[in-house]
């Protein structure tokens, strides 16, 4: 089960924001929390430093979540952020090989304790991959300028 991510009318297949600054990345990723308060899953996509990071911070600064502790899972894997309104699980699974270390990471419990997961390399989940999740990709357009993608589900299949 869970909770579909619903986006509001605005949020159809492909809707396109543009970031011309970090803060405005943060803000991208408040808003899209905002319009889909009750998510279960966003999967981001983008490069090294294309801010996926960032957009996180908006997403749990949504929940009450103190944006400053937000940092990159990539050597941890799994960072849990609580204390605010709804816990977040921010997950980079670039660094996963197989479906057993998936297994290990528990993404089952995260979801049956109505936990927000904030996916990176996505591609990696395999059978875990949920429909119902939101897809973001990030692209770089300049040093500080980016192009932001929001694919809600079932907008494009």
């Amino acid at each position: 089960g869970g909770v579909r991510c619903v986006g509001s009318s605005s949020q159809r297949a492909g809707l396109i924001n543009h970031s011309k600054s970090p803060k405005e990345t943060i803000a991208a990723g408040r808003s899209l929390a905002d319009a889909n308060p009750d998510c279960s899953a966003y999967y981001l996509q983008g490069d090294l430093a294309a801010g996926k990071t960032l957009l996180t911070k908006g997403i749990a600064s949504f929940y009450g979540i103190d944006p400053s502790i937000v940092a990159s899972p990539t050597f941890a894997l799994v960072n849990r952020y609580g204390g605010g309104g709804r816990v977040v699980y921010h997950i980079d699974l670039y660094r996963i090989e197989s479906e057993r270390e998936l297994e290990e990471l528990g993404l089952e419990d995260m979801e049956e304790e109505g936990a927000l997961l904030v996916i990176e390399w996505a591609e990696k989940l395999g059978r875990y991959r949920r429909r119902d999740a939101t897809e973001v990709a990030l692209e770089v357009i300049g040093e500080f300028e980016r192009r932001i993608t929001i694919h809600s589900p079932g907008s494009a299949e």
